[in-house]
């Protein structure tokens, strides 16, 4: 049987790959809210062998905005999906948890799953969690 790749398939492997390098700095496994509080130097290693620290008084102001019993769901980082295929540069959480506490830093009273973000959301989260969130690019929105 002959495997014949189109244009399409060759062009998604290749950012595949080259997705691989630009997301080298995202963890290799996140870690709970509730046991980042728990460590000295809270962090998480990640895919190139770097380590990624969390400022402690960030976790503690997530943690005083979610609260006990979410703080042992939150996942840190909050991955940041990057959607460029939008007419503004869009941001993308699609995890519950991460999109309460984000919405409740930008002092959000309404929202939906998946939550988007946009430049000025980007602006006071660096401000008041910028240790928490990383970036991910994925192929959601660059190949048609």
């Amino acid at each position: 049987m002959v495997n014949i790749l189109t244009n399409r398939d060759i062009i998604e492997a290749y950012l595949r790959e080259e997705l691989k390098v630009v997301n080298r700095s995202l963890p290799l496994k996140r870690k709970l809210l509730a046991e980042l509080l728990r460590e000295e130097y809270p962090h998480v290693i990640t895919r190139d062998g770097g380590i990624h620290m969390f400022r402690k008084s960030e976790l503690k102001l997530a943690y005083e905005l979610l609260g006990d019993e979410l703080a042992g769901k939150l996942y840190l980082p909050i991955i940041l999906e990057v959607r460029t295929d939008l007419k503004e540069t869009t941001l993308v959480v699609k995890d519950e948890v991460a999109a309460k506490l984000i919405a409740r830093v930008l002092g959000l009273s309404k929202y939906e799953l998946p939550l988007y973000l946009y430049p000025v959301h980007l602006q006071e989260l660096r401000k008041k969690i910028e240790t928490l969130i990383q970036y991910a690019f994925t192929l959601e929105g660059i190949t048609p």
